[in-house]
């Protein structure tokens, strides 16, 4: 993270996180979730998004935060896993777009990485609270979430 990032600010229970903008396509309200058997204990199932089938994952749930929103409270953050696949994060909320001065960044203390896979890249330090950046790359790995659905092209609705 280069100069002073721009981040999505979402929240999961008590803890606030951060996105790197350039990964976030879009914010979208709580669909219907179809389970999928056998797609791991984070993978909620999968959605129907313009055309398009997404995985969707309990972002609370894959940080070892307990089980996110279960009602249609939450929000759903469709972020590129890779350049070629979209994943939906279900969070409590996602309501800001936050620039983050460098001077504000820091490390995560090493005893706040071992959980969540290393999935926090820098703590932003803001008047209010904490914002912990998430490493997309980490919390999306494909051998930490094992057999993720994967996302399909937009296809014709029948």
């Amino acid at each position: 993270m280069i100069g002073s990032p721009q981040v999505v600010a979402l929240r999961c229970g008590a803890a606030s996180f951060g996105i790197p903008i350039d990964k976030v396509r879009e914010i979208v309200m709580v669909p219907d979730i179809t389970p999928v058997p056998d797609s791991g204990p984070y993978v909620l199932g999968i959605i129907s998004l313009r055309g398009r089938i997404l995985p969707v994952i309990d972002l609370a749930l894959r940080l070892a935060l307990g089980p996110g929103p279960r009602e249609r409270t939450g929000r759903i953050l469709v972020v590129e896993q890779d350049a070629q696949h979209l994943v939906g994060l279900l969070v409590d909320d996602a309501a800001e777009v936050l620039r983050i001065p460098e001077g504000l960044l820091g490390l995560p203390p090493e005893l706040a990485t071992g959980s969540g896979c290393g999935a926090i890249a820098k703590v932003a330090r803001l008047d209010d609270r904490l914002l912990l950046l998430l490493d997309l790359d980490r919390v999306l790995s494909r051998e930490q979430l094992g057999a993720l659905p994967e996302s399909s092209p937009a296809l014709p609705v029948v």
